[in-house]
């Protein structure tokens, strides 16, 4: 019997879960930087083994919100830790705990469900020396199913984090198609990558005062092939910061679009032919952190309750949006495999274009 079910990868900014999560699938899914919270939305990935399928959700770091954004990221994390059939909490192994990680623990108090605390970062020499004291801090304040020390970076410790992940899943067939290693859409992987490439340019405040939206993206066929024509627009708090961005003689951001570029050609289908011209186009919002109008346009939402009252009105029956809910999944063009055998064909096709039409709001 194959095993399949959720698992929330917890932690603070910096436990290196997306790290984790892209050396898990042998892709890459989330972008990764040294700055604090760049992961702003929860991020899904699909990993099928004849084992089983770990949908694994990339959470946000936690942290103190001070800002509509993320405060809306605190609500991501907290929705899904008590949605999902697993828990793993990351902490980086080379950092003495403190009150951050005390507040992290304190998330798990609503989780019903196991918890596997993986130590983090074994290739840093502080962590081989904190290790034991790391994990009795924890230990001492949450009961873990089991303790899983890796080096999500170096590669060590994934086969073993990986059974514990497996054995503690629940029984049953695959939620989503075998064939996903992600559900976001391309859209917005694009834009995250053009973030990671401005991320990796820029300090001090820029990295939490900067987004990214896409405002074309349009696919075109050419002589050679499939020609992918992307703009997007870089939003900054100040107009003081747009000439940090554009760079003396605007050589800052051709070197975002051309890193950017790189980053999408390598991750075009092969059979494919992108060249990809992504032009960022400075604006500045003051405090656009806590503009509804921005914040939801770049946010790919939690639409569990758009999702379900519009199941509802196409007559769903109330377990099996119950089922919807409790997975919590991104909703996207393929139906989980699990709601199929409940649903009558017509319902089917209706629920598909459904999906369909909710995956076009988070575009």
């Amino acid at each position: 019997m194959t095993r399949s079910g959720t698992v929330a990868l917890l932690g603070r900014p910096n436990a290196g879960k997306s790290t984790l999560i892209n050396a898990l699938l042998g892709e890459k899914v989330a972008i990764v930087s040294d700055k604090p919270q760049t992961t702003r939305h929860r991020i899904a990935g699909v990993l099928t083994e004849a084992r089983g399928q770990a949908v694994l959700f990339d959470l946000p770091g936690v942290h103190r919100p001070l800002h509509r954004m993320n405060v809306q990221m605190m609500h991501v994390i907290t929705d899904t830790l008590v949605e999902v059939d697993l828990v793993a909490l990351l902490f980086d192994a080379g950092e003495a705990p403190g009150k951050g990680a005390e507040f992290v623990v304190g998330l798990l108090d609503r989780v019903e469900t196991p918890v596997l605390l993986v130590p983090n970062k074994l290739d840093l020499p502080a962590a081989s020396r904190r290790l034991d004291d790391s994990v009795g801090f924890y230990a001492s304040r949450h009961d873990f199913a089991a303790v899983c020390p890796i080096s999500a970076l170096a590669g060590k410790g994934l086969d073993s984090l990986g059974a514990a992940l497996f054995e503690l899943l629940p029984e049953g067939e695959a939620l989503l198609d075998p064939s996903l290693t992600t559900t976001q859409t391309e859209r917005f992987f694009v834009a995250e990558l053009i973030r990671e490439a401005l991320l990796e340019r820029v300090e001090k405040e820029l990295p939490f005062t900067s987004a990214v939206l896409i405002r074309q993206f349009e696919e075109e066929e050419g002589a050679k092939g499939s020609l992918l024509r992307i703009f997007a627009d870089i939003v900054v708090d100040r107009d003081s910061q747009k000439g940090i961005v554009i760079g003396k003689g605007g050589r800052m951001i051709r070197d975002i679009g051309t890193a950017a570029r790189t980053q999408i050609e390598a991750g075009a289908k092969p059979h494919l032919f992108r060249a990809v011209s992504p032009t960022a186009v400075q604006s500045a919002l003051r405090r656009w952190q806590d503009r509804h109008d921005v914040v939801e346009r770049w946010t790919p939402h939690d639409l569990r309750r758009t999702y379900a009252s519009r199941l509802g009105d196409l007559g769903t029956a109330p377990h099996v949006i119950a089922k919807a809910l409790a997975h919590s999944f991104t909703p996207s063009a393929s139906l989980p495999t699990y709601l199929r055998s409940e649903w009558r064909e017509e319902r089917v096709q209706a629920a598909e274009g459904l999906a369909a039409h909710v995956s076009g709001i988070v575009k």
